[in-house]
């Protein structure tokens, strides 16, 4: 029998056996560490690591169980903070200071004050026990209305439960108001509805939601809102009218619309006409000279196509008062809608926004979006009044170096500019592009003056837009 290899403390082996992973003796053992049986990776030490496993186990453990009752101890607080009331907290602290007070004095007064507030807050409680399951939709008729149109709405409920609801009440967010819808107090799996108007008074965003329930006590120390829904928004479009269509400003353009000037070479044929000195003998009609023996030579009727432009700003130096700034909207709003029905090339514009303290301003104008029509009065329907110092003035500057081949130029604003601003305002585009600038005064008597190639048209109401341009477009 031979004998047994003796072991040193660092693991290793002598007179046969394991050092290292290595066999020695002829016998091969990877990882025995004396009589203790484990198995694994034994270092330079001869330590095994497996040893230490049991312990980061359970620090692990610990580690992971302090985790879960952080996050519930969270869970519990946020829930129990959320639902009480800033009355509710005024209860609470006046029951724990008069209790505290009358143990400590002895005054059975405060300690009844104190036992008296404990009871209506416990009371309180019971109204927040349960929660009821609901089955709510919120149905809104149009996401987009006008000025003047509200646009209705209703909440159709139900719930799986036939408990009655006690303390519970339903509302729904529309704008900056609550509006209280009734809750029948056991419903009982049969629906529910509730009709309501979206308010449509001024131009704007109104979003309508969420719609949400609301339990607490009839005190009022504790309330927990449920939300339901999501936010439905309405946008209410500006007032707009249909205004002619006026071909003053267009550039001559094979592909525009063809009008009553007449030209020697374009693609819509007019007439014949006789030979002139000058004329591109590429146009002259041979059969009519073979039969009249003189020379003849086709007219054409000149083709127009414009790039429009409507700039409007949001500078409040520009206008006297909100009336003239919602004129002007509307006014703006009707001439790139009459450009848009009509395929032209339109680009609308309003000034950037207001910089934040410290920030360089913004060079570039805000570009609405004329792919459709009610992409256009979408984004008017956004725009808010005095968020903006780059008046029209600014803006037409702007344009001019924004967009090439300009035409034609609207430059809508308020009555604060003066003629002489305008007639500066009109300078900063090049020669030859008709310059519109549209004053709104609301009540103000319709006229129209001409300043060189400036138009100035003023009106009073909205429908005098359409007036003034006829009469533009026919002087």
């Amino acid at each position: 029998m031979s004998p047994r290899p003796r072991t040193r403390r660092d693991g290793r082996t002598v007179d046969g056996g394991t050092v290292g992973g290595r066999t020695v003796g002829g016998r091969t053992e990877t990882g025995l560490t004396g009589r203790t049986g484990l198995t694994g990776f034994t270092g330079r030490t001869g330590y095994s690591t497996v040893a230490r496993t049991p312990r980061a186990r359970r620090r692990r453990a610990l580690r992971r169980a302090r985790s879960r009752f952080e996050r519930r101890t969270r869970r519990v607080f946020r829930a129990v903070t959320g639902v009480v009331t800033p009355l509710g907290w005024a209860v609470v602290a006046a029951a724990v200071v008069a209790g505290i007070v009358g143990l400590v004095v002895g005054w059975l007064e405060f300690e009844a004050i104190g036992a008296s507030l404990g009871i209506l807050v416990l009371v309180a409680l019971l109204f927040l026990i349960g929660r009821a399951r609901y089955e709510v939709s919120l149905v809104v008729d149009s996401d987009r209305t006008v000025v003047g149109h509200p646009v209705a709405a209703r909440v159709a409920l139900g719930a799986s439960s036939r408990r009655p609801h006690w303390g519970a009440r339903l509302e729904v967010q529309v704008g900056e108001q609550l509006v209280p819808l009734r809750l029948p107090s056991s419903i009982g799996g049969e629906a529910s509805s509730n009709e309501f108007e979206v308010p449509a008074d001024r131009r704007g965003v109104v979003q309508v939601g969420p719609v949400r329930t609301v339990r607490g006590d009839p005190v009022g120390l504790f309330r927990r809102d449920v939300e339901w829904t999501t936010v439905h928004d309405v946008h209410v479009h500006p007032e707009t009218i249909t205004v002619p269509s006026s071909s003053t400003g267009f550039v001559r353009d094979l592909e525009g619309s063809p009008t009553r000037d007449l030209t020697a070479s374009d693609i819509s044929f007019h007439a014949l006409r006789d030979f002139r000195p000058g004329d591109d003998r590429r146009h002259i009609h041979w059969k009519s000279t073979a039969r009249t023996g003189t020379l003849t030579v086709r007219q054409f009727e000149e083709t127009r196509r414009s790039h429009v432009v409507v700039a409007f700003s949001l500078a409040p130096s520009d206008y006297l008062d909100g009336p003239e700034f919602e004129l002007a909207v509307g006014a703006a709003s009707s001439l790139a809608l009459r450009a848009i029905r009509d395929g032209r090339d339109i680009t609308a514009l309003t000034s950037p926004p207001r910089a934040a303290p410290g920030d360089e301003p913004s060079r570039s104008p805000r570009i609405l979006s004329t792919r459709s029509r009610s992409s256009l009065l979408d984004d008017v329907s956004t725009l808010v009044a005095d968020t903006a110092d780059i008046d029209v003035g600014g803006l037409a500057a702007l344009a001019n170096d924004l967009v090439v081949g300009v035409s034609l130029v609207f430059l809508v604003c308020g009555s604060a500019p003066s003629l002489r601003d305008l007639r500066s305002w009109s300078l900063r585009f090049p020669p030859g592009v008709e310059i519109v600038a549209v004053v709104c005064r609301p009540g103000a008597v319709p006229g129209l003056r001409r300043l060189g190639e400036l138009s100035v048209l003023e009106i009073g109401y909205l429908d005098d837009l359409r007036r003034a341009l006829a009469k533009a477009a026919a002087a």
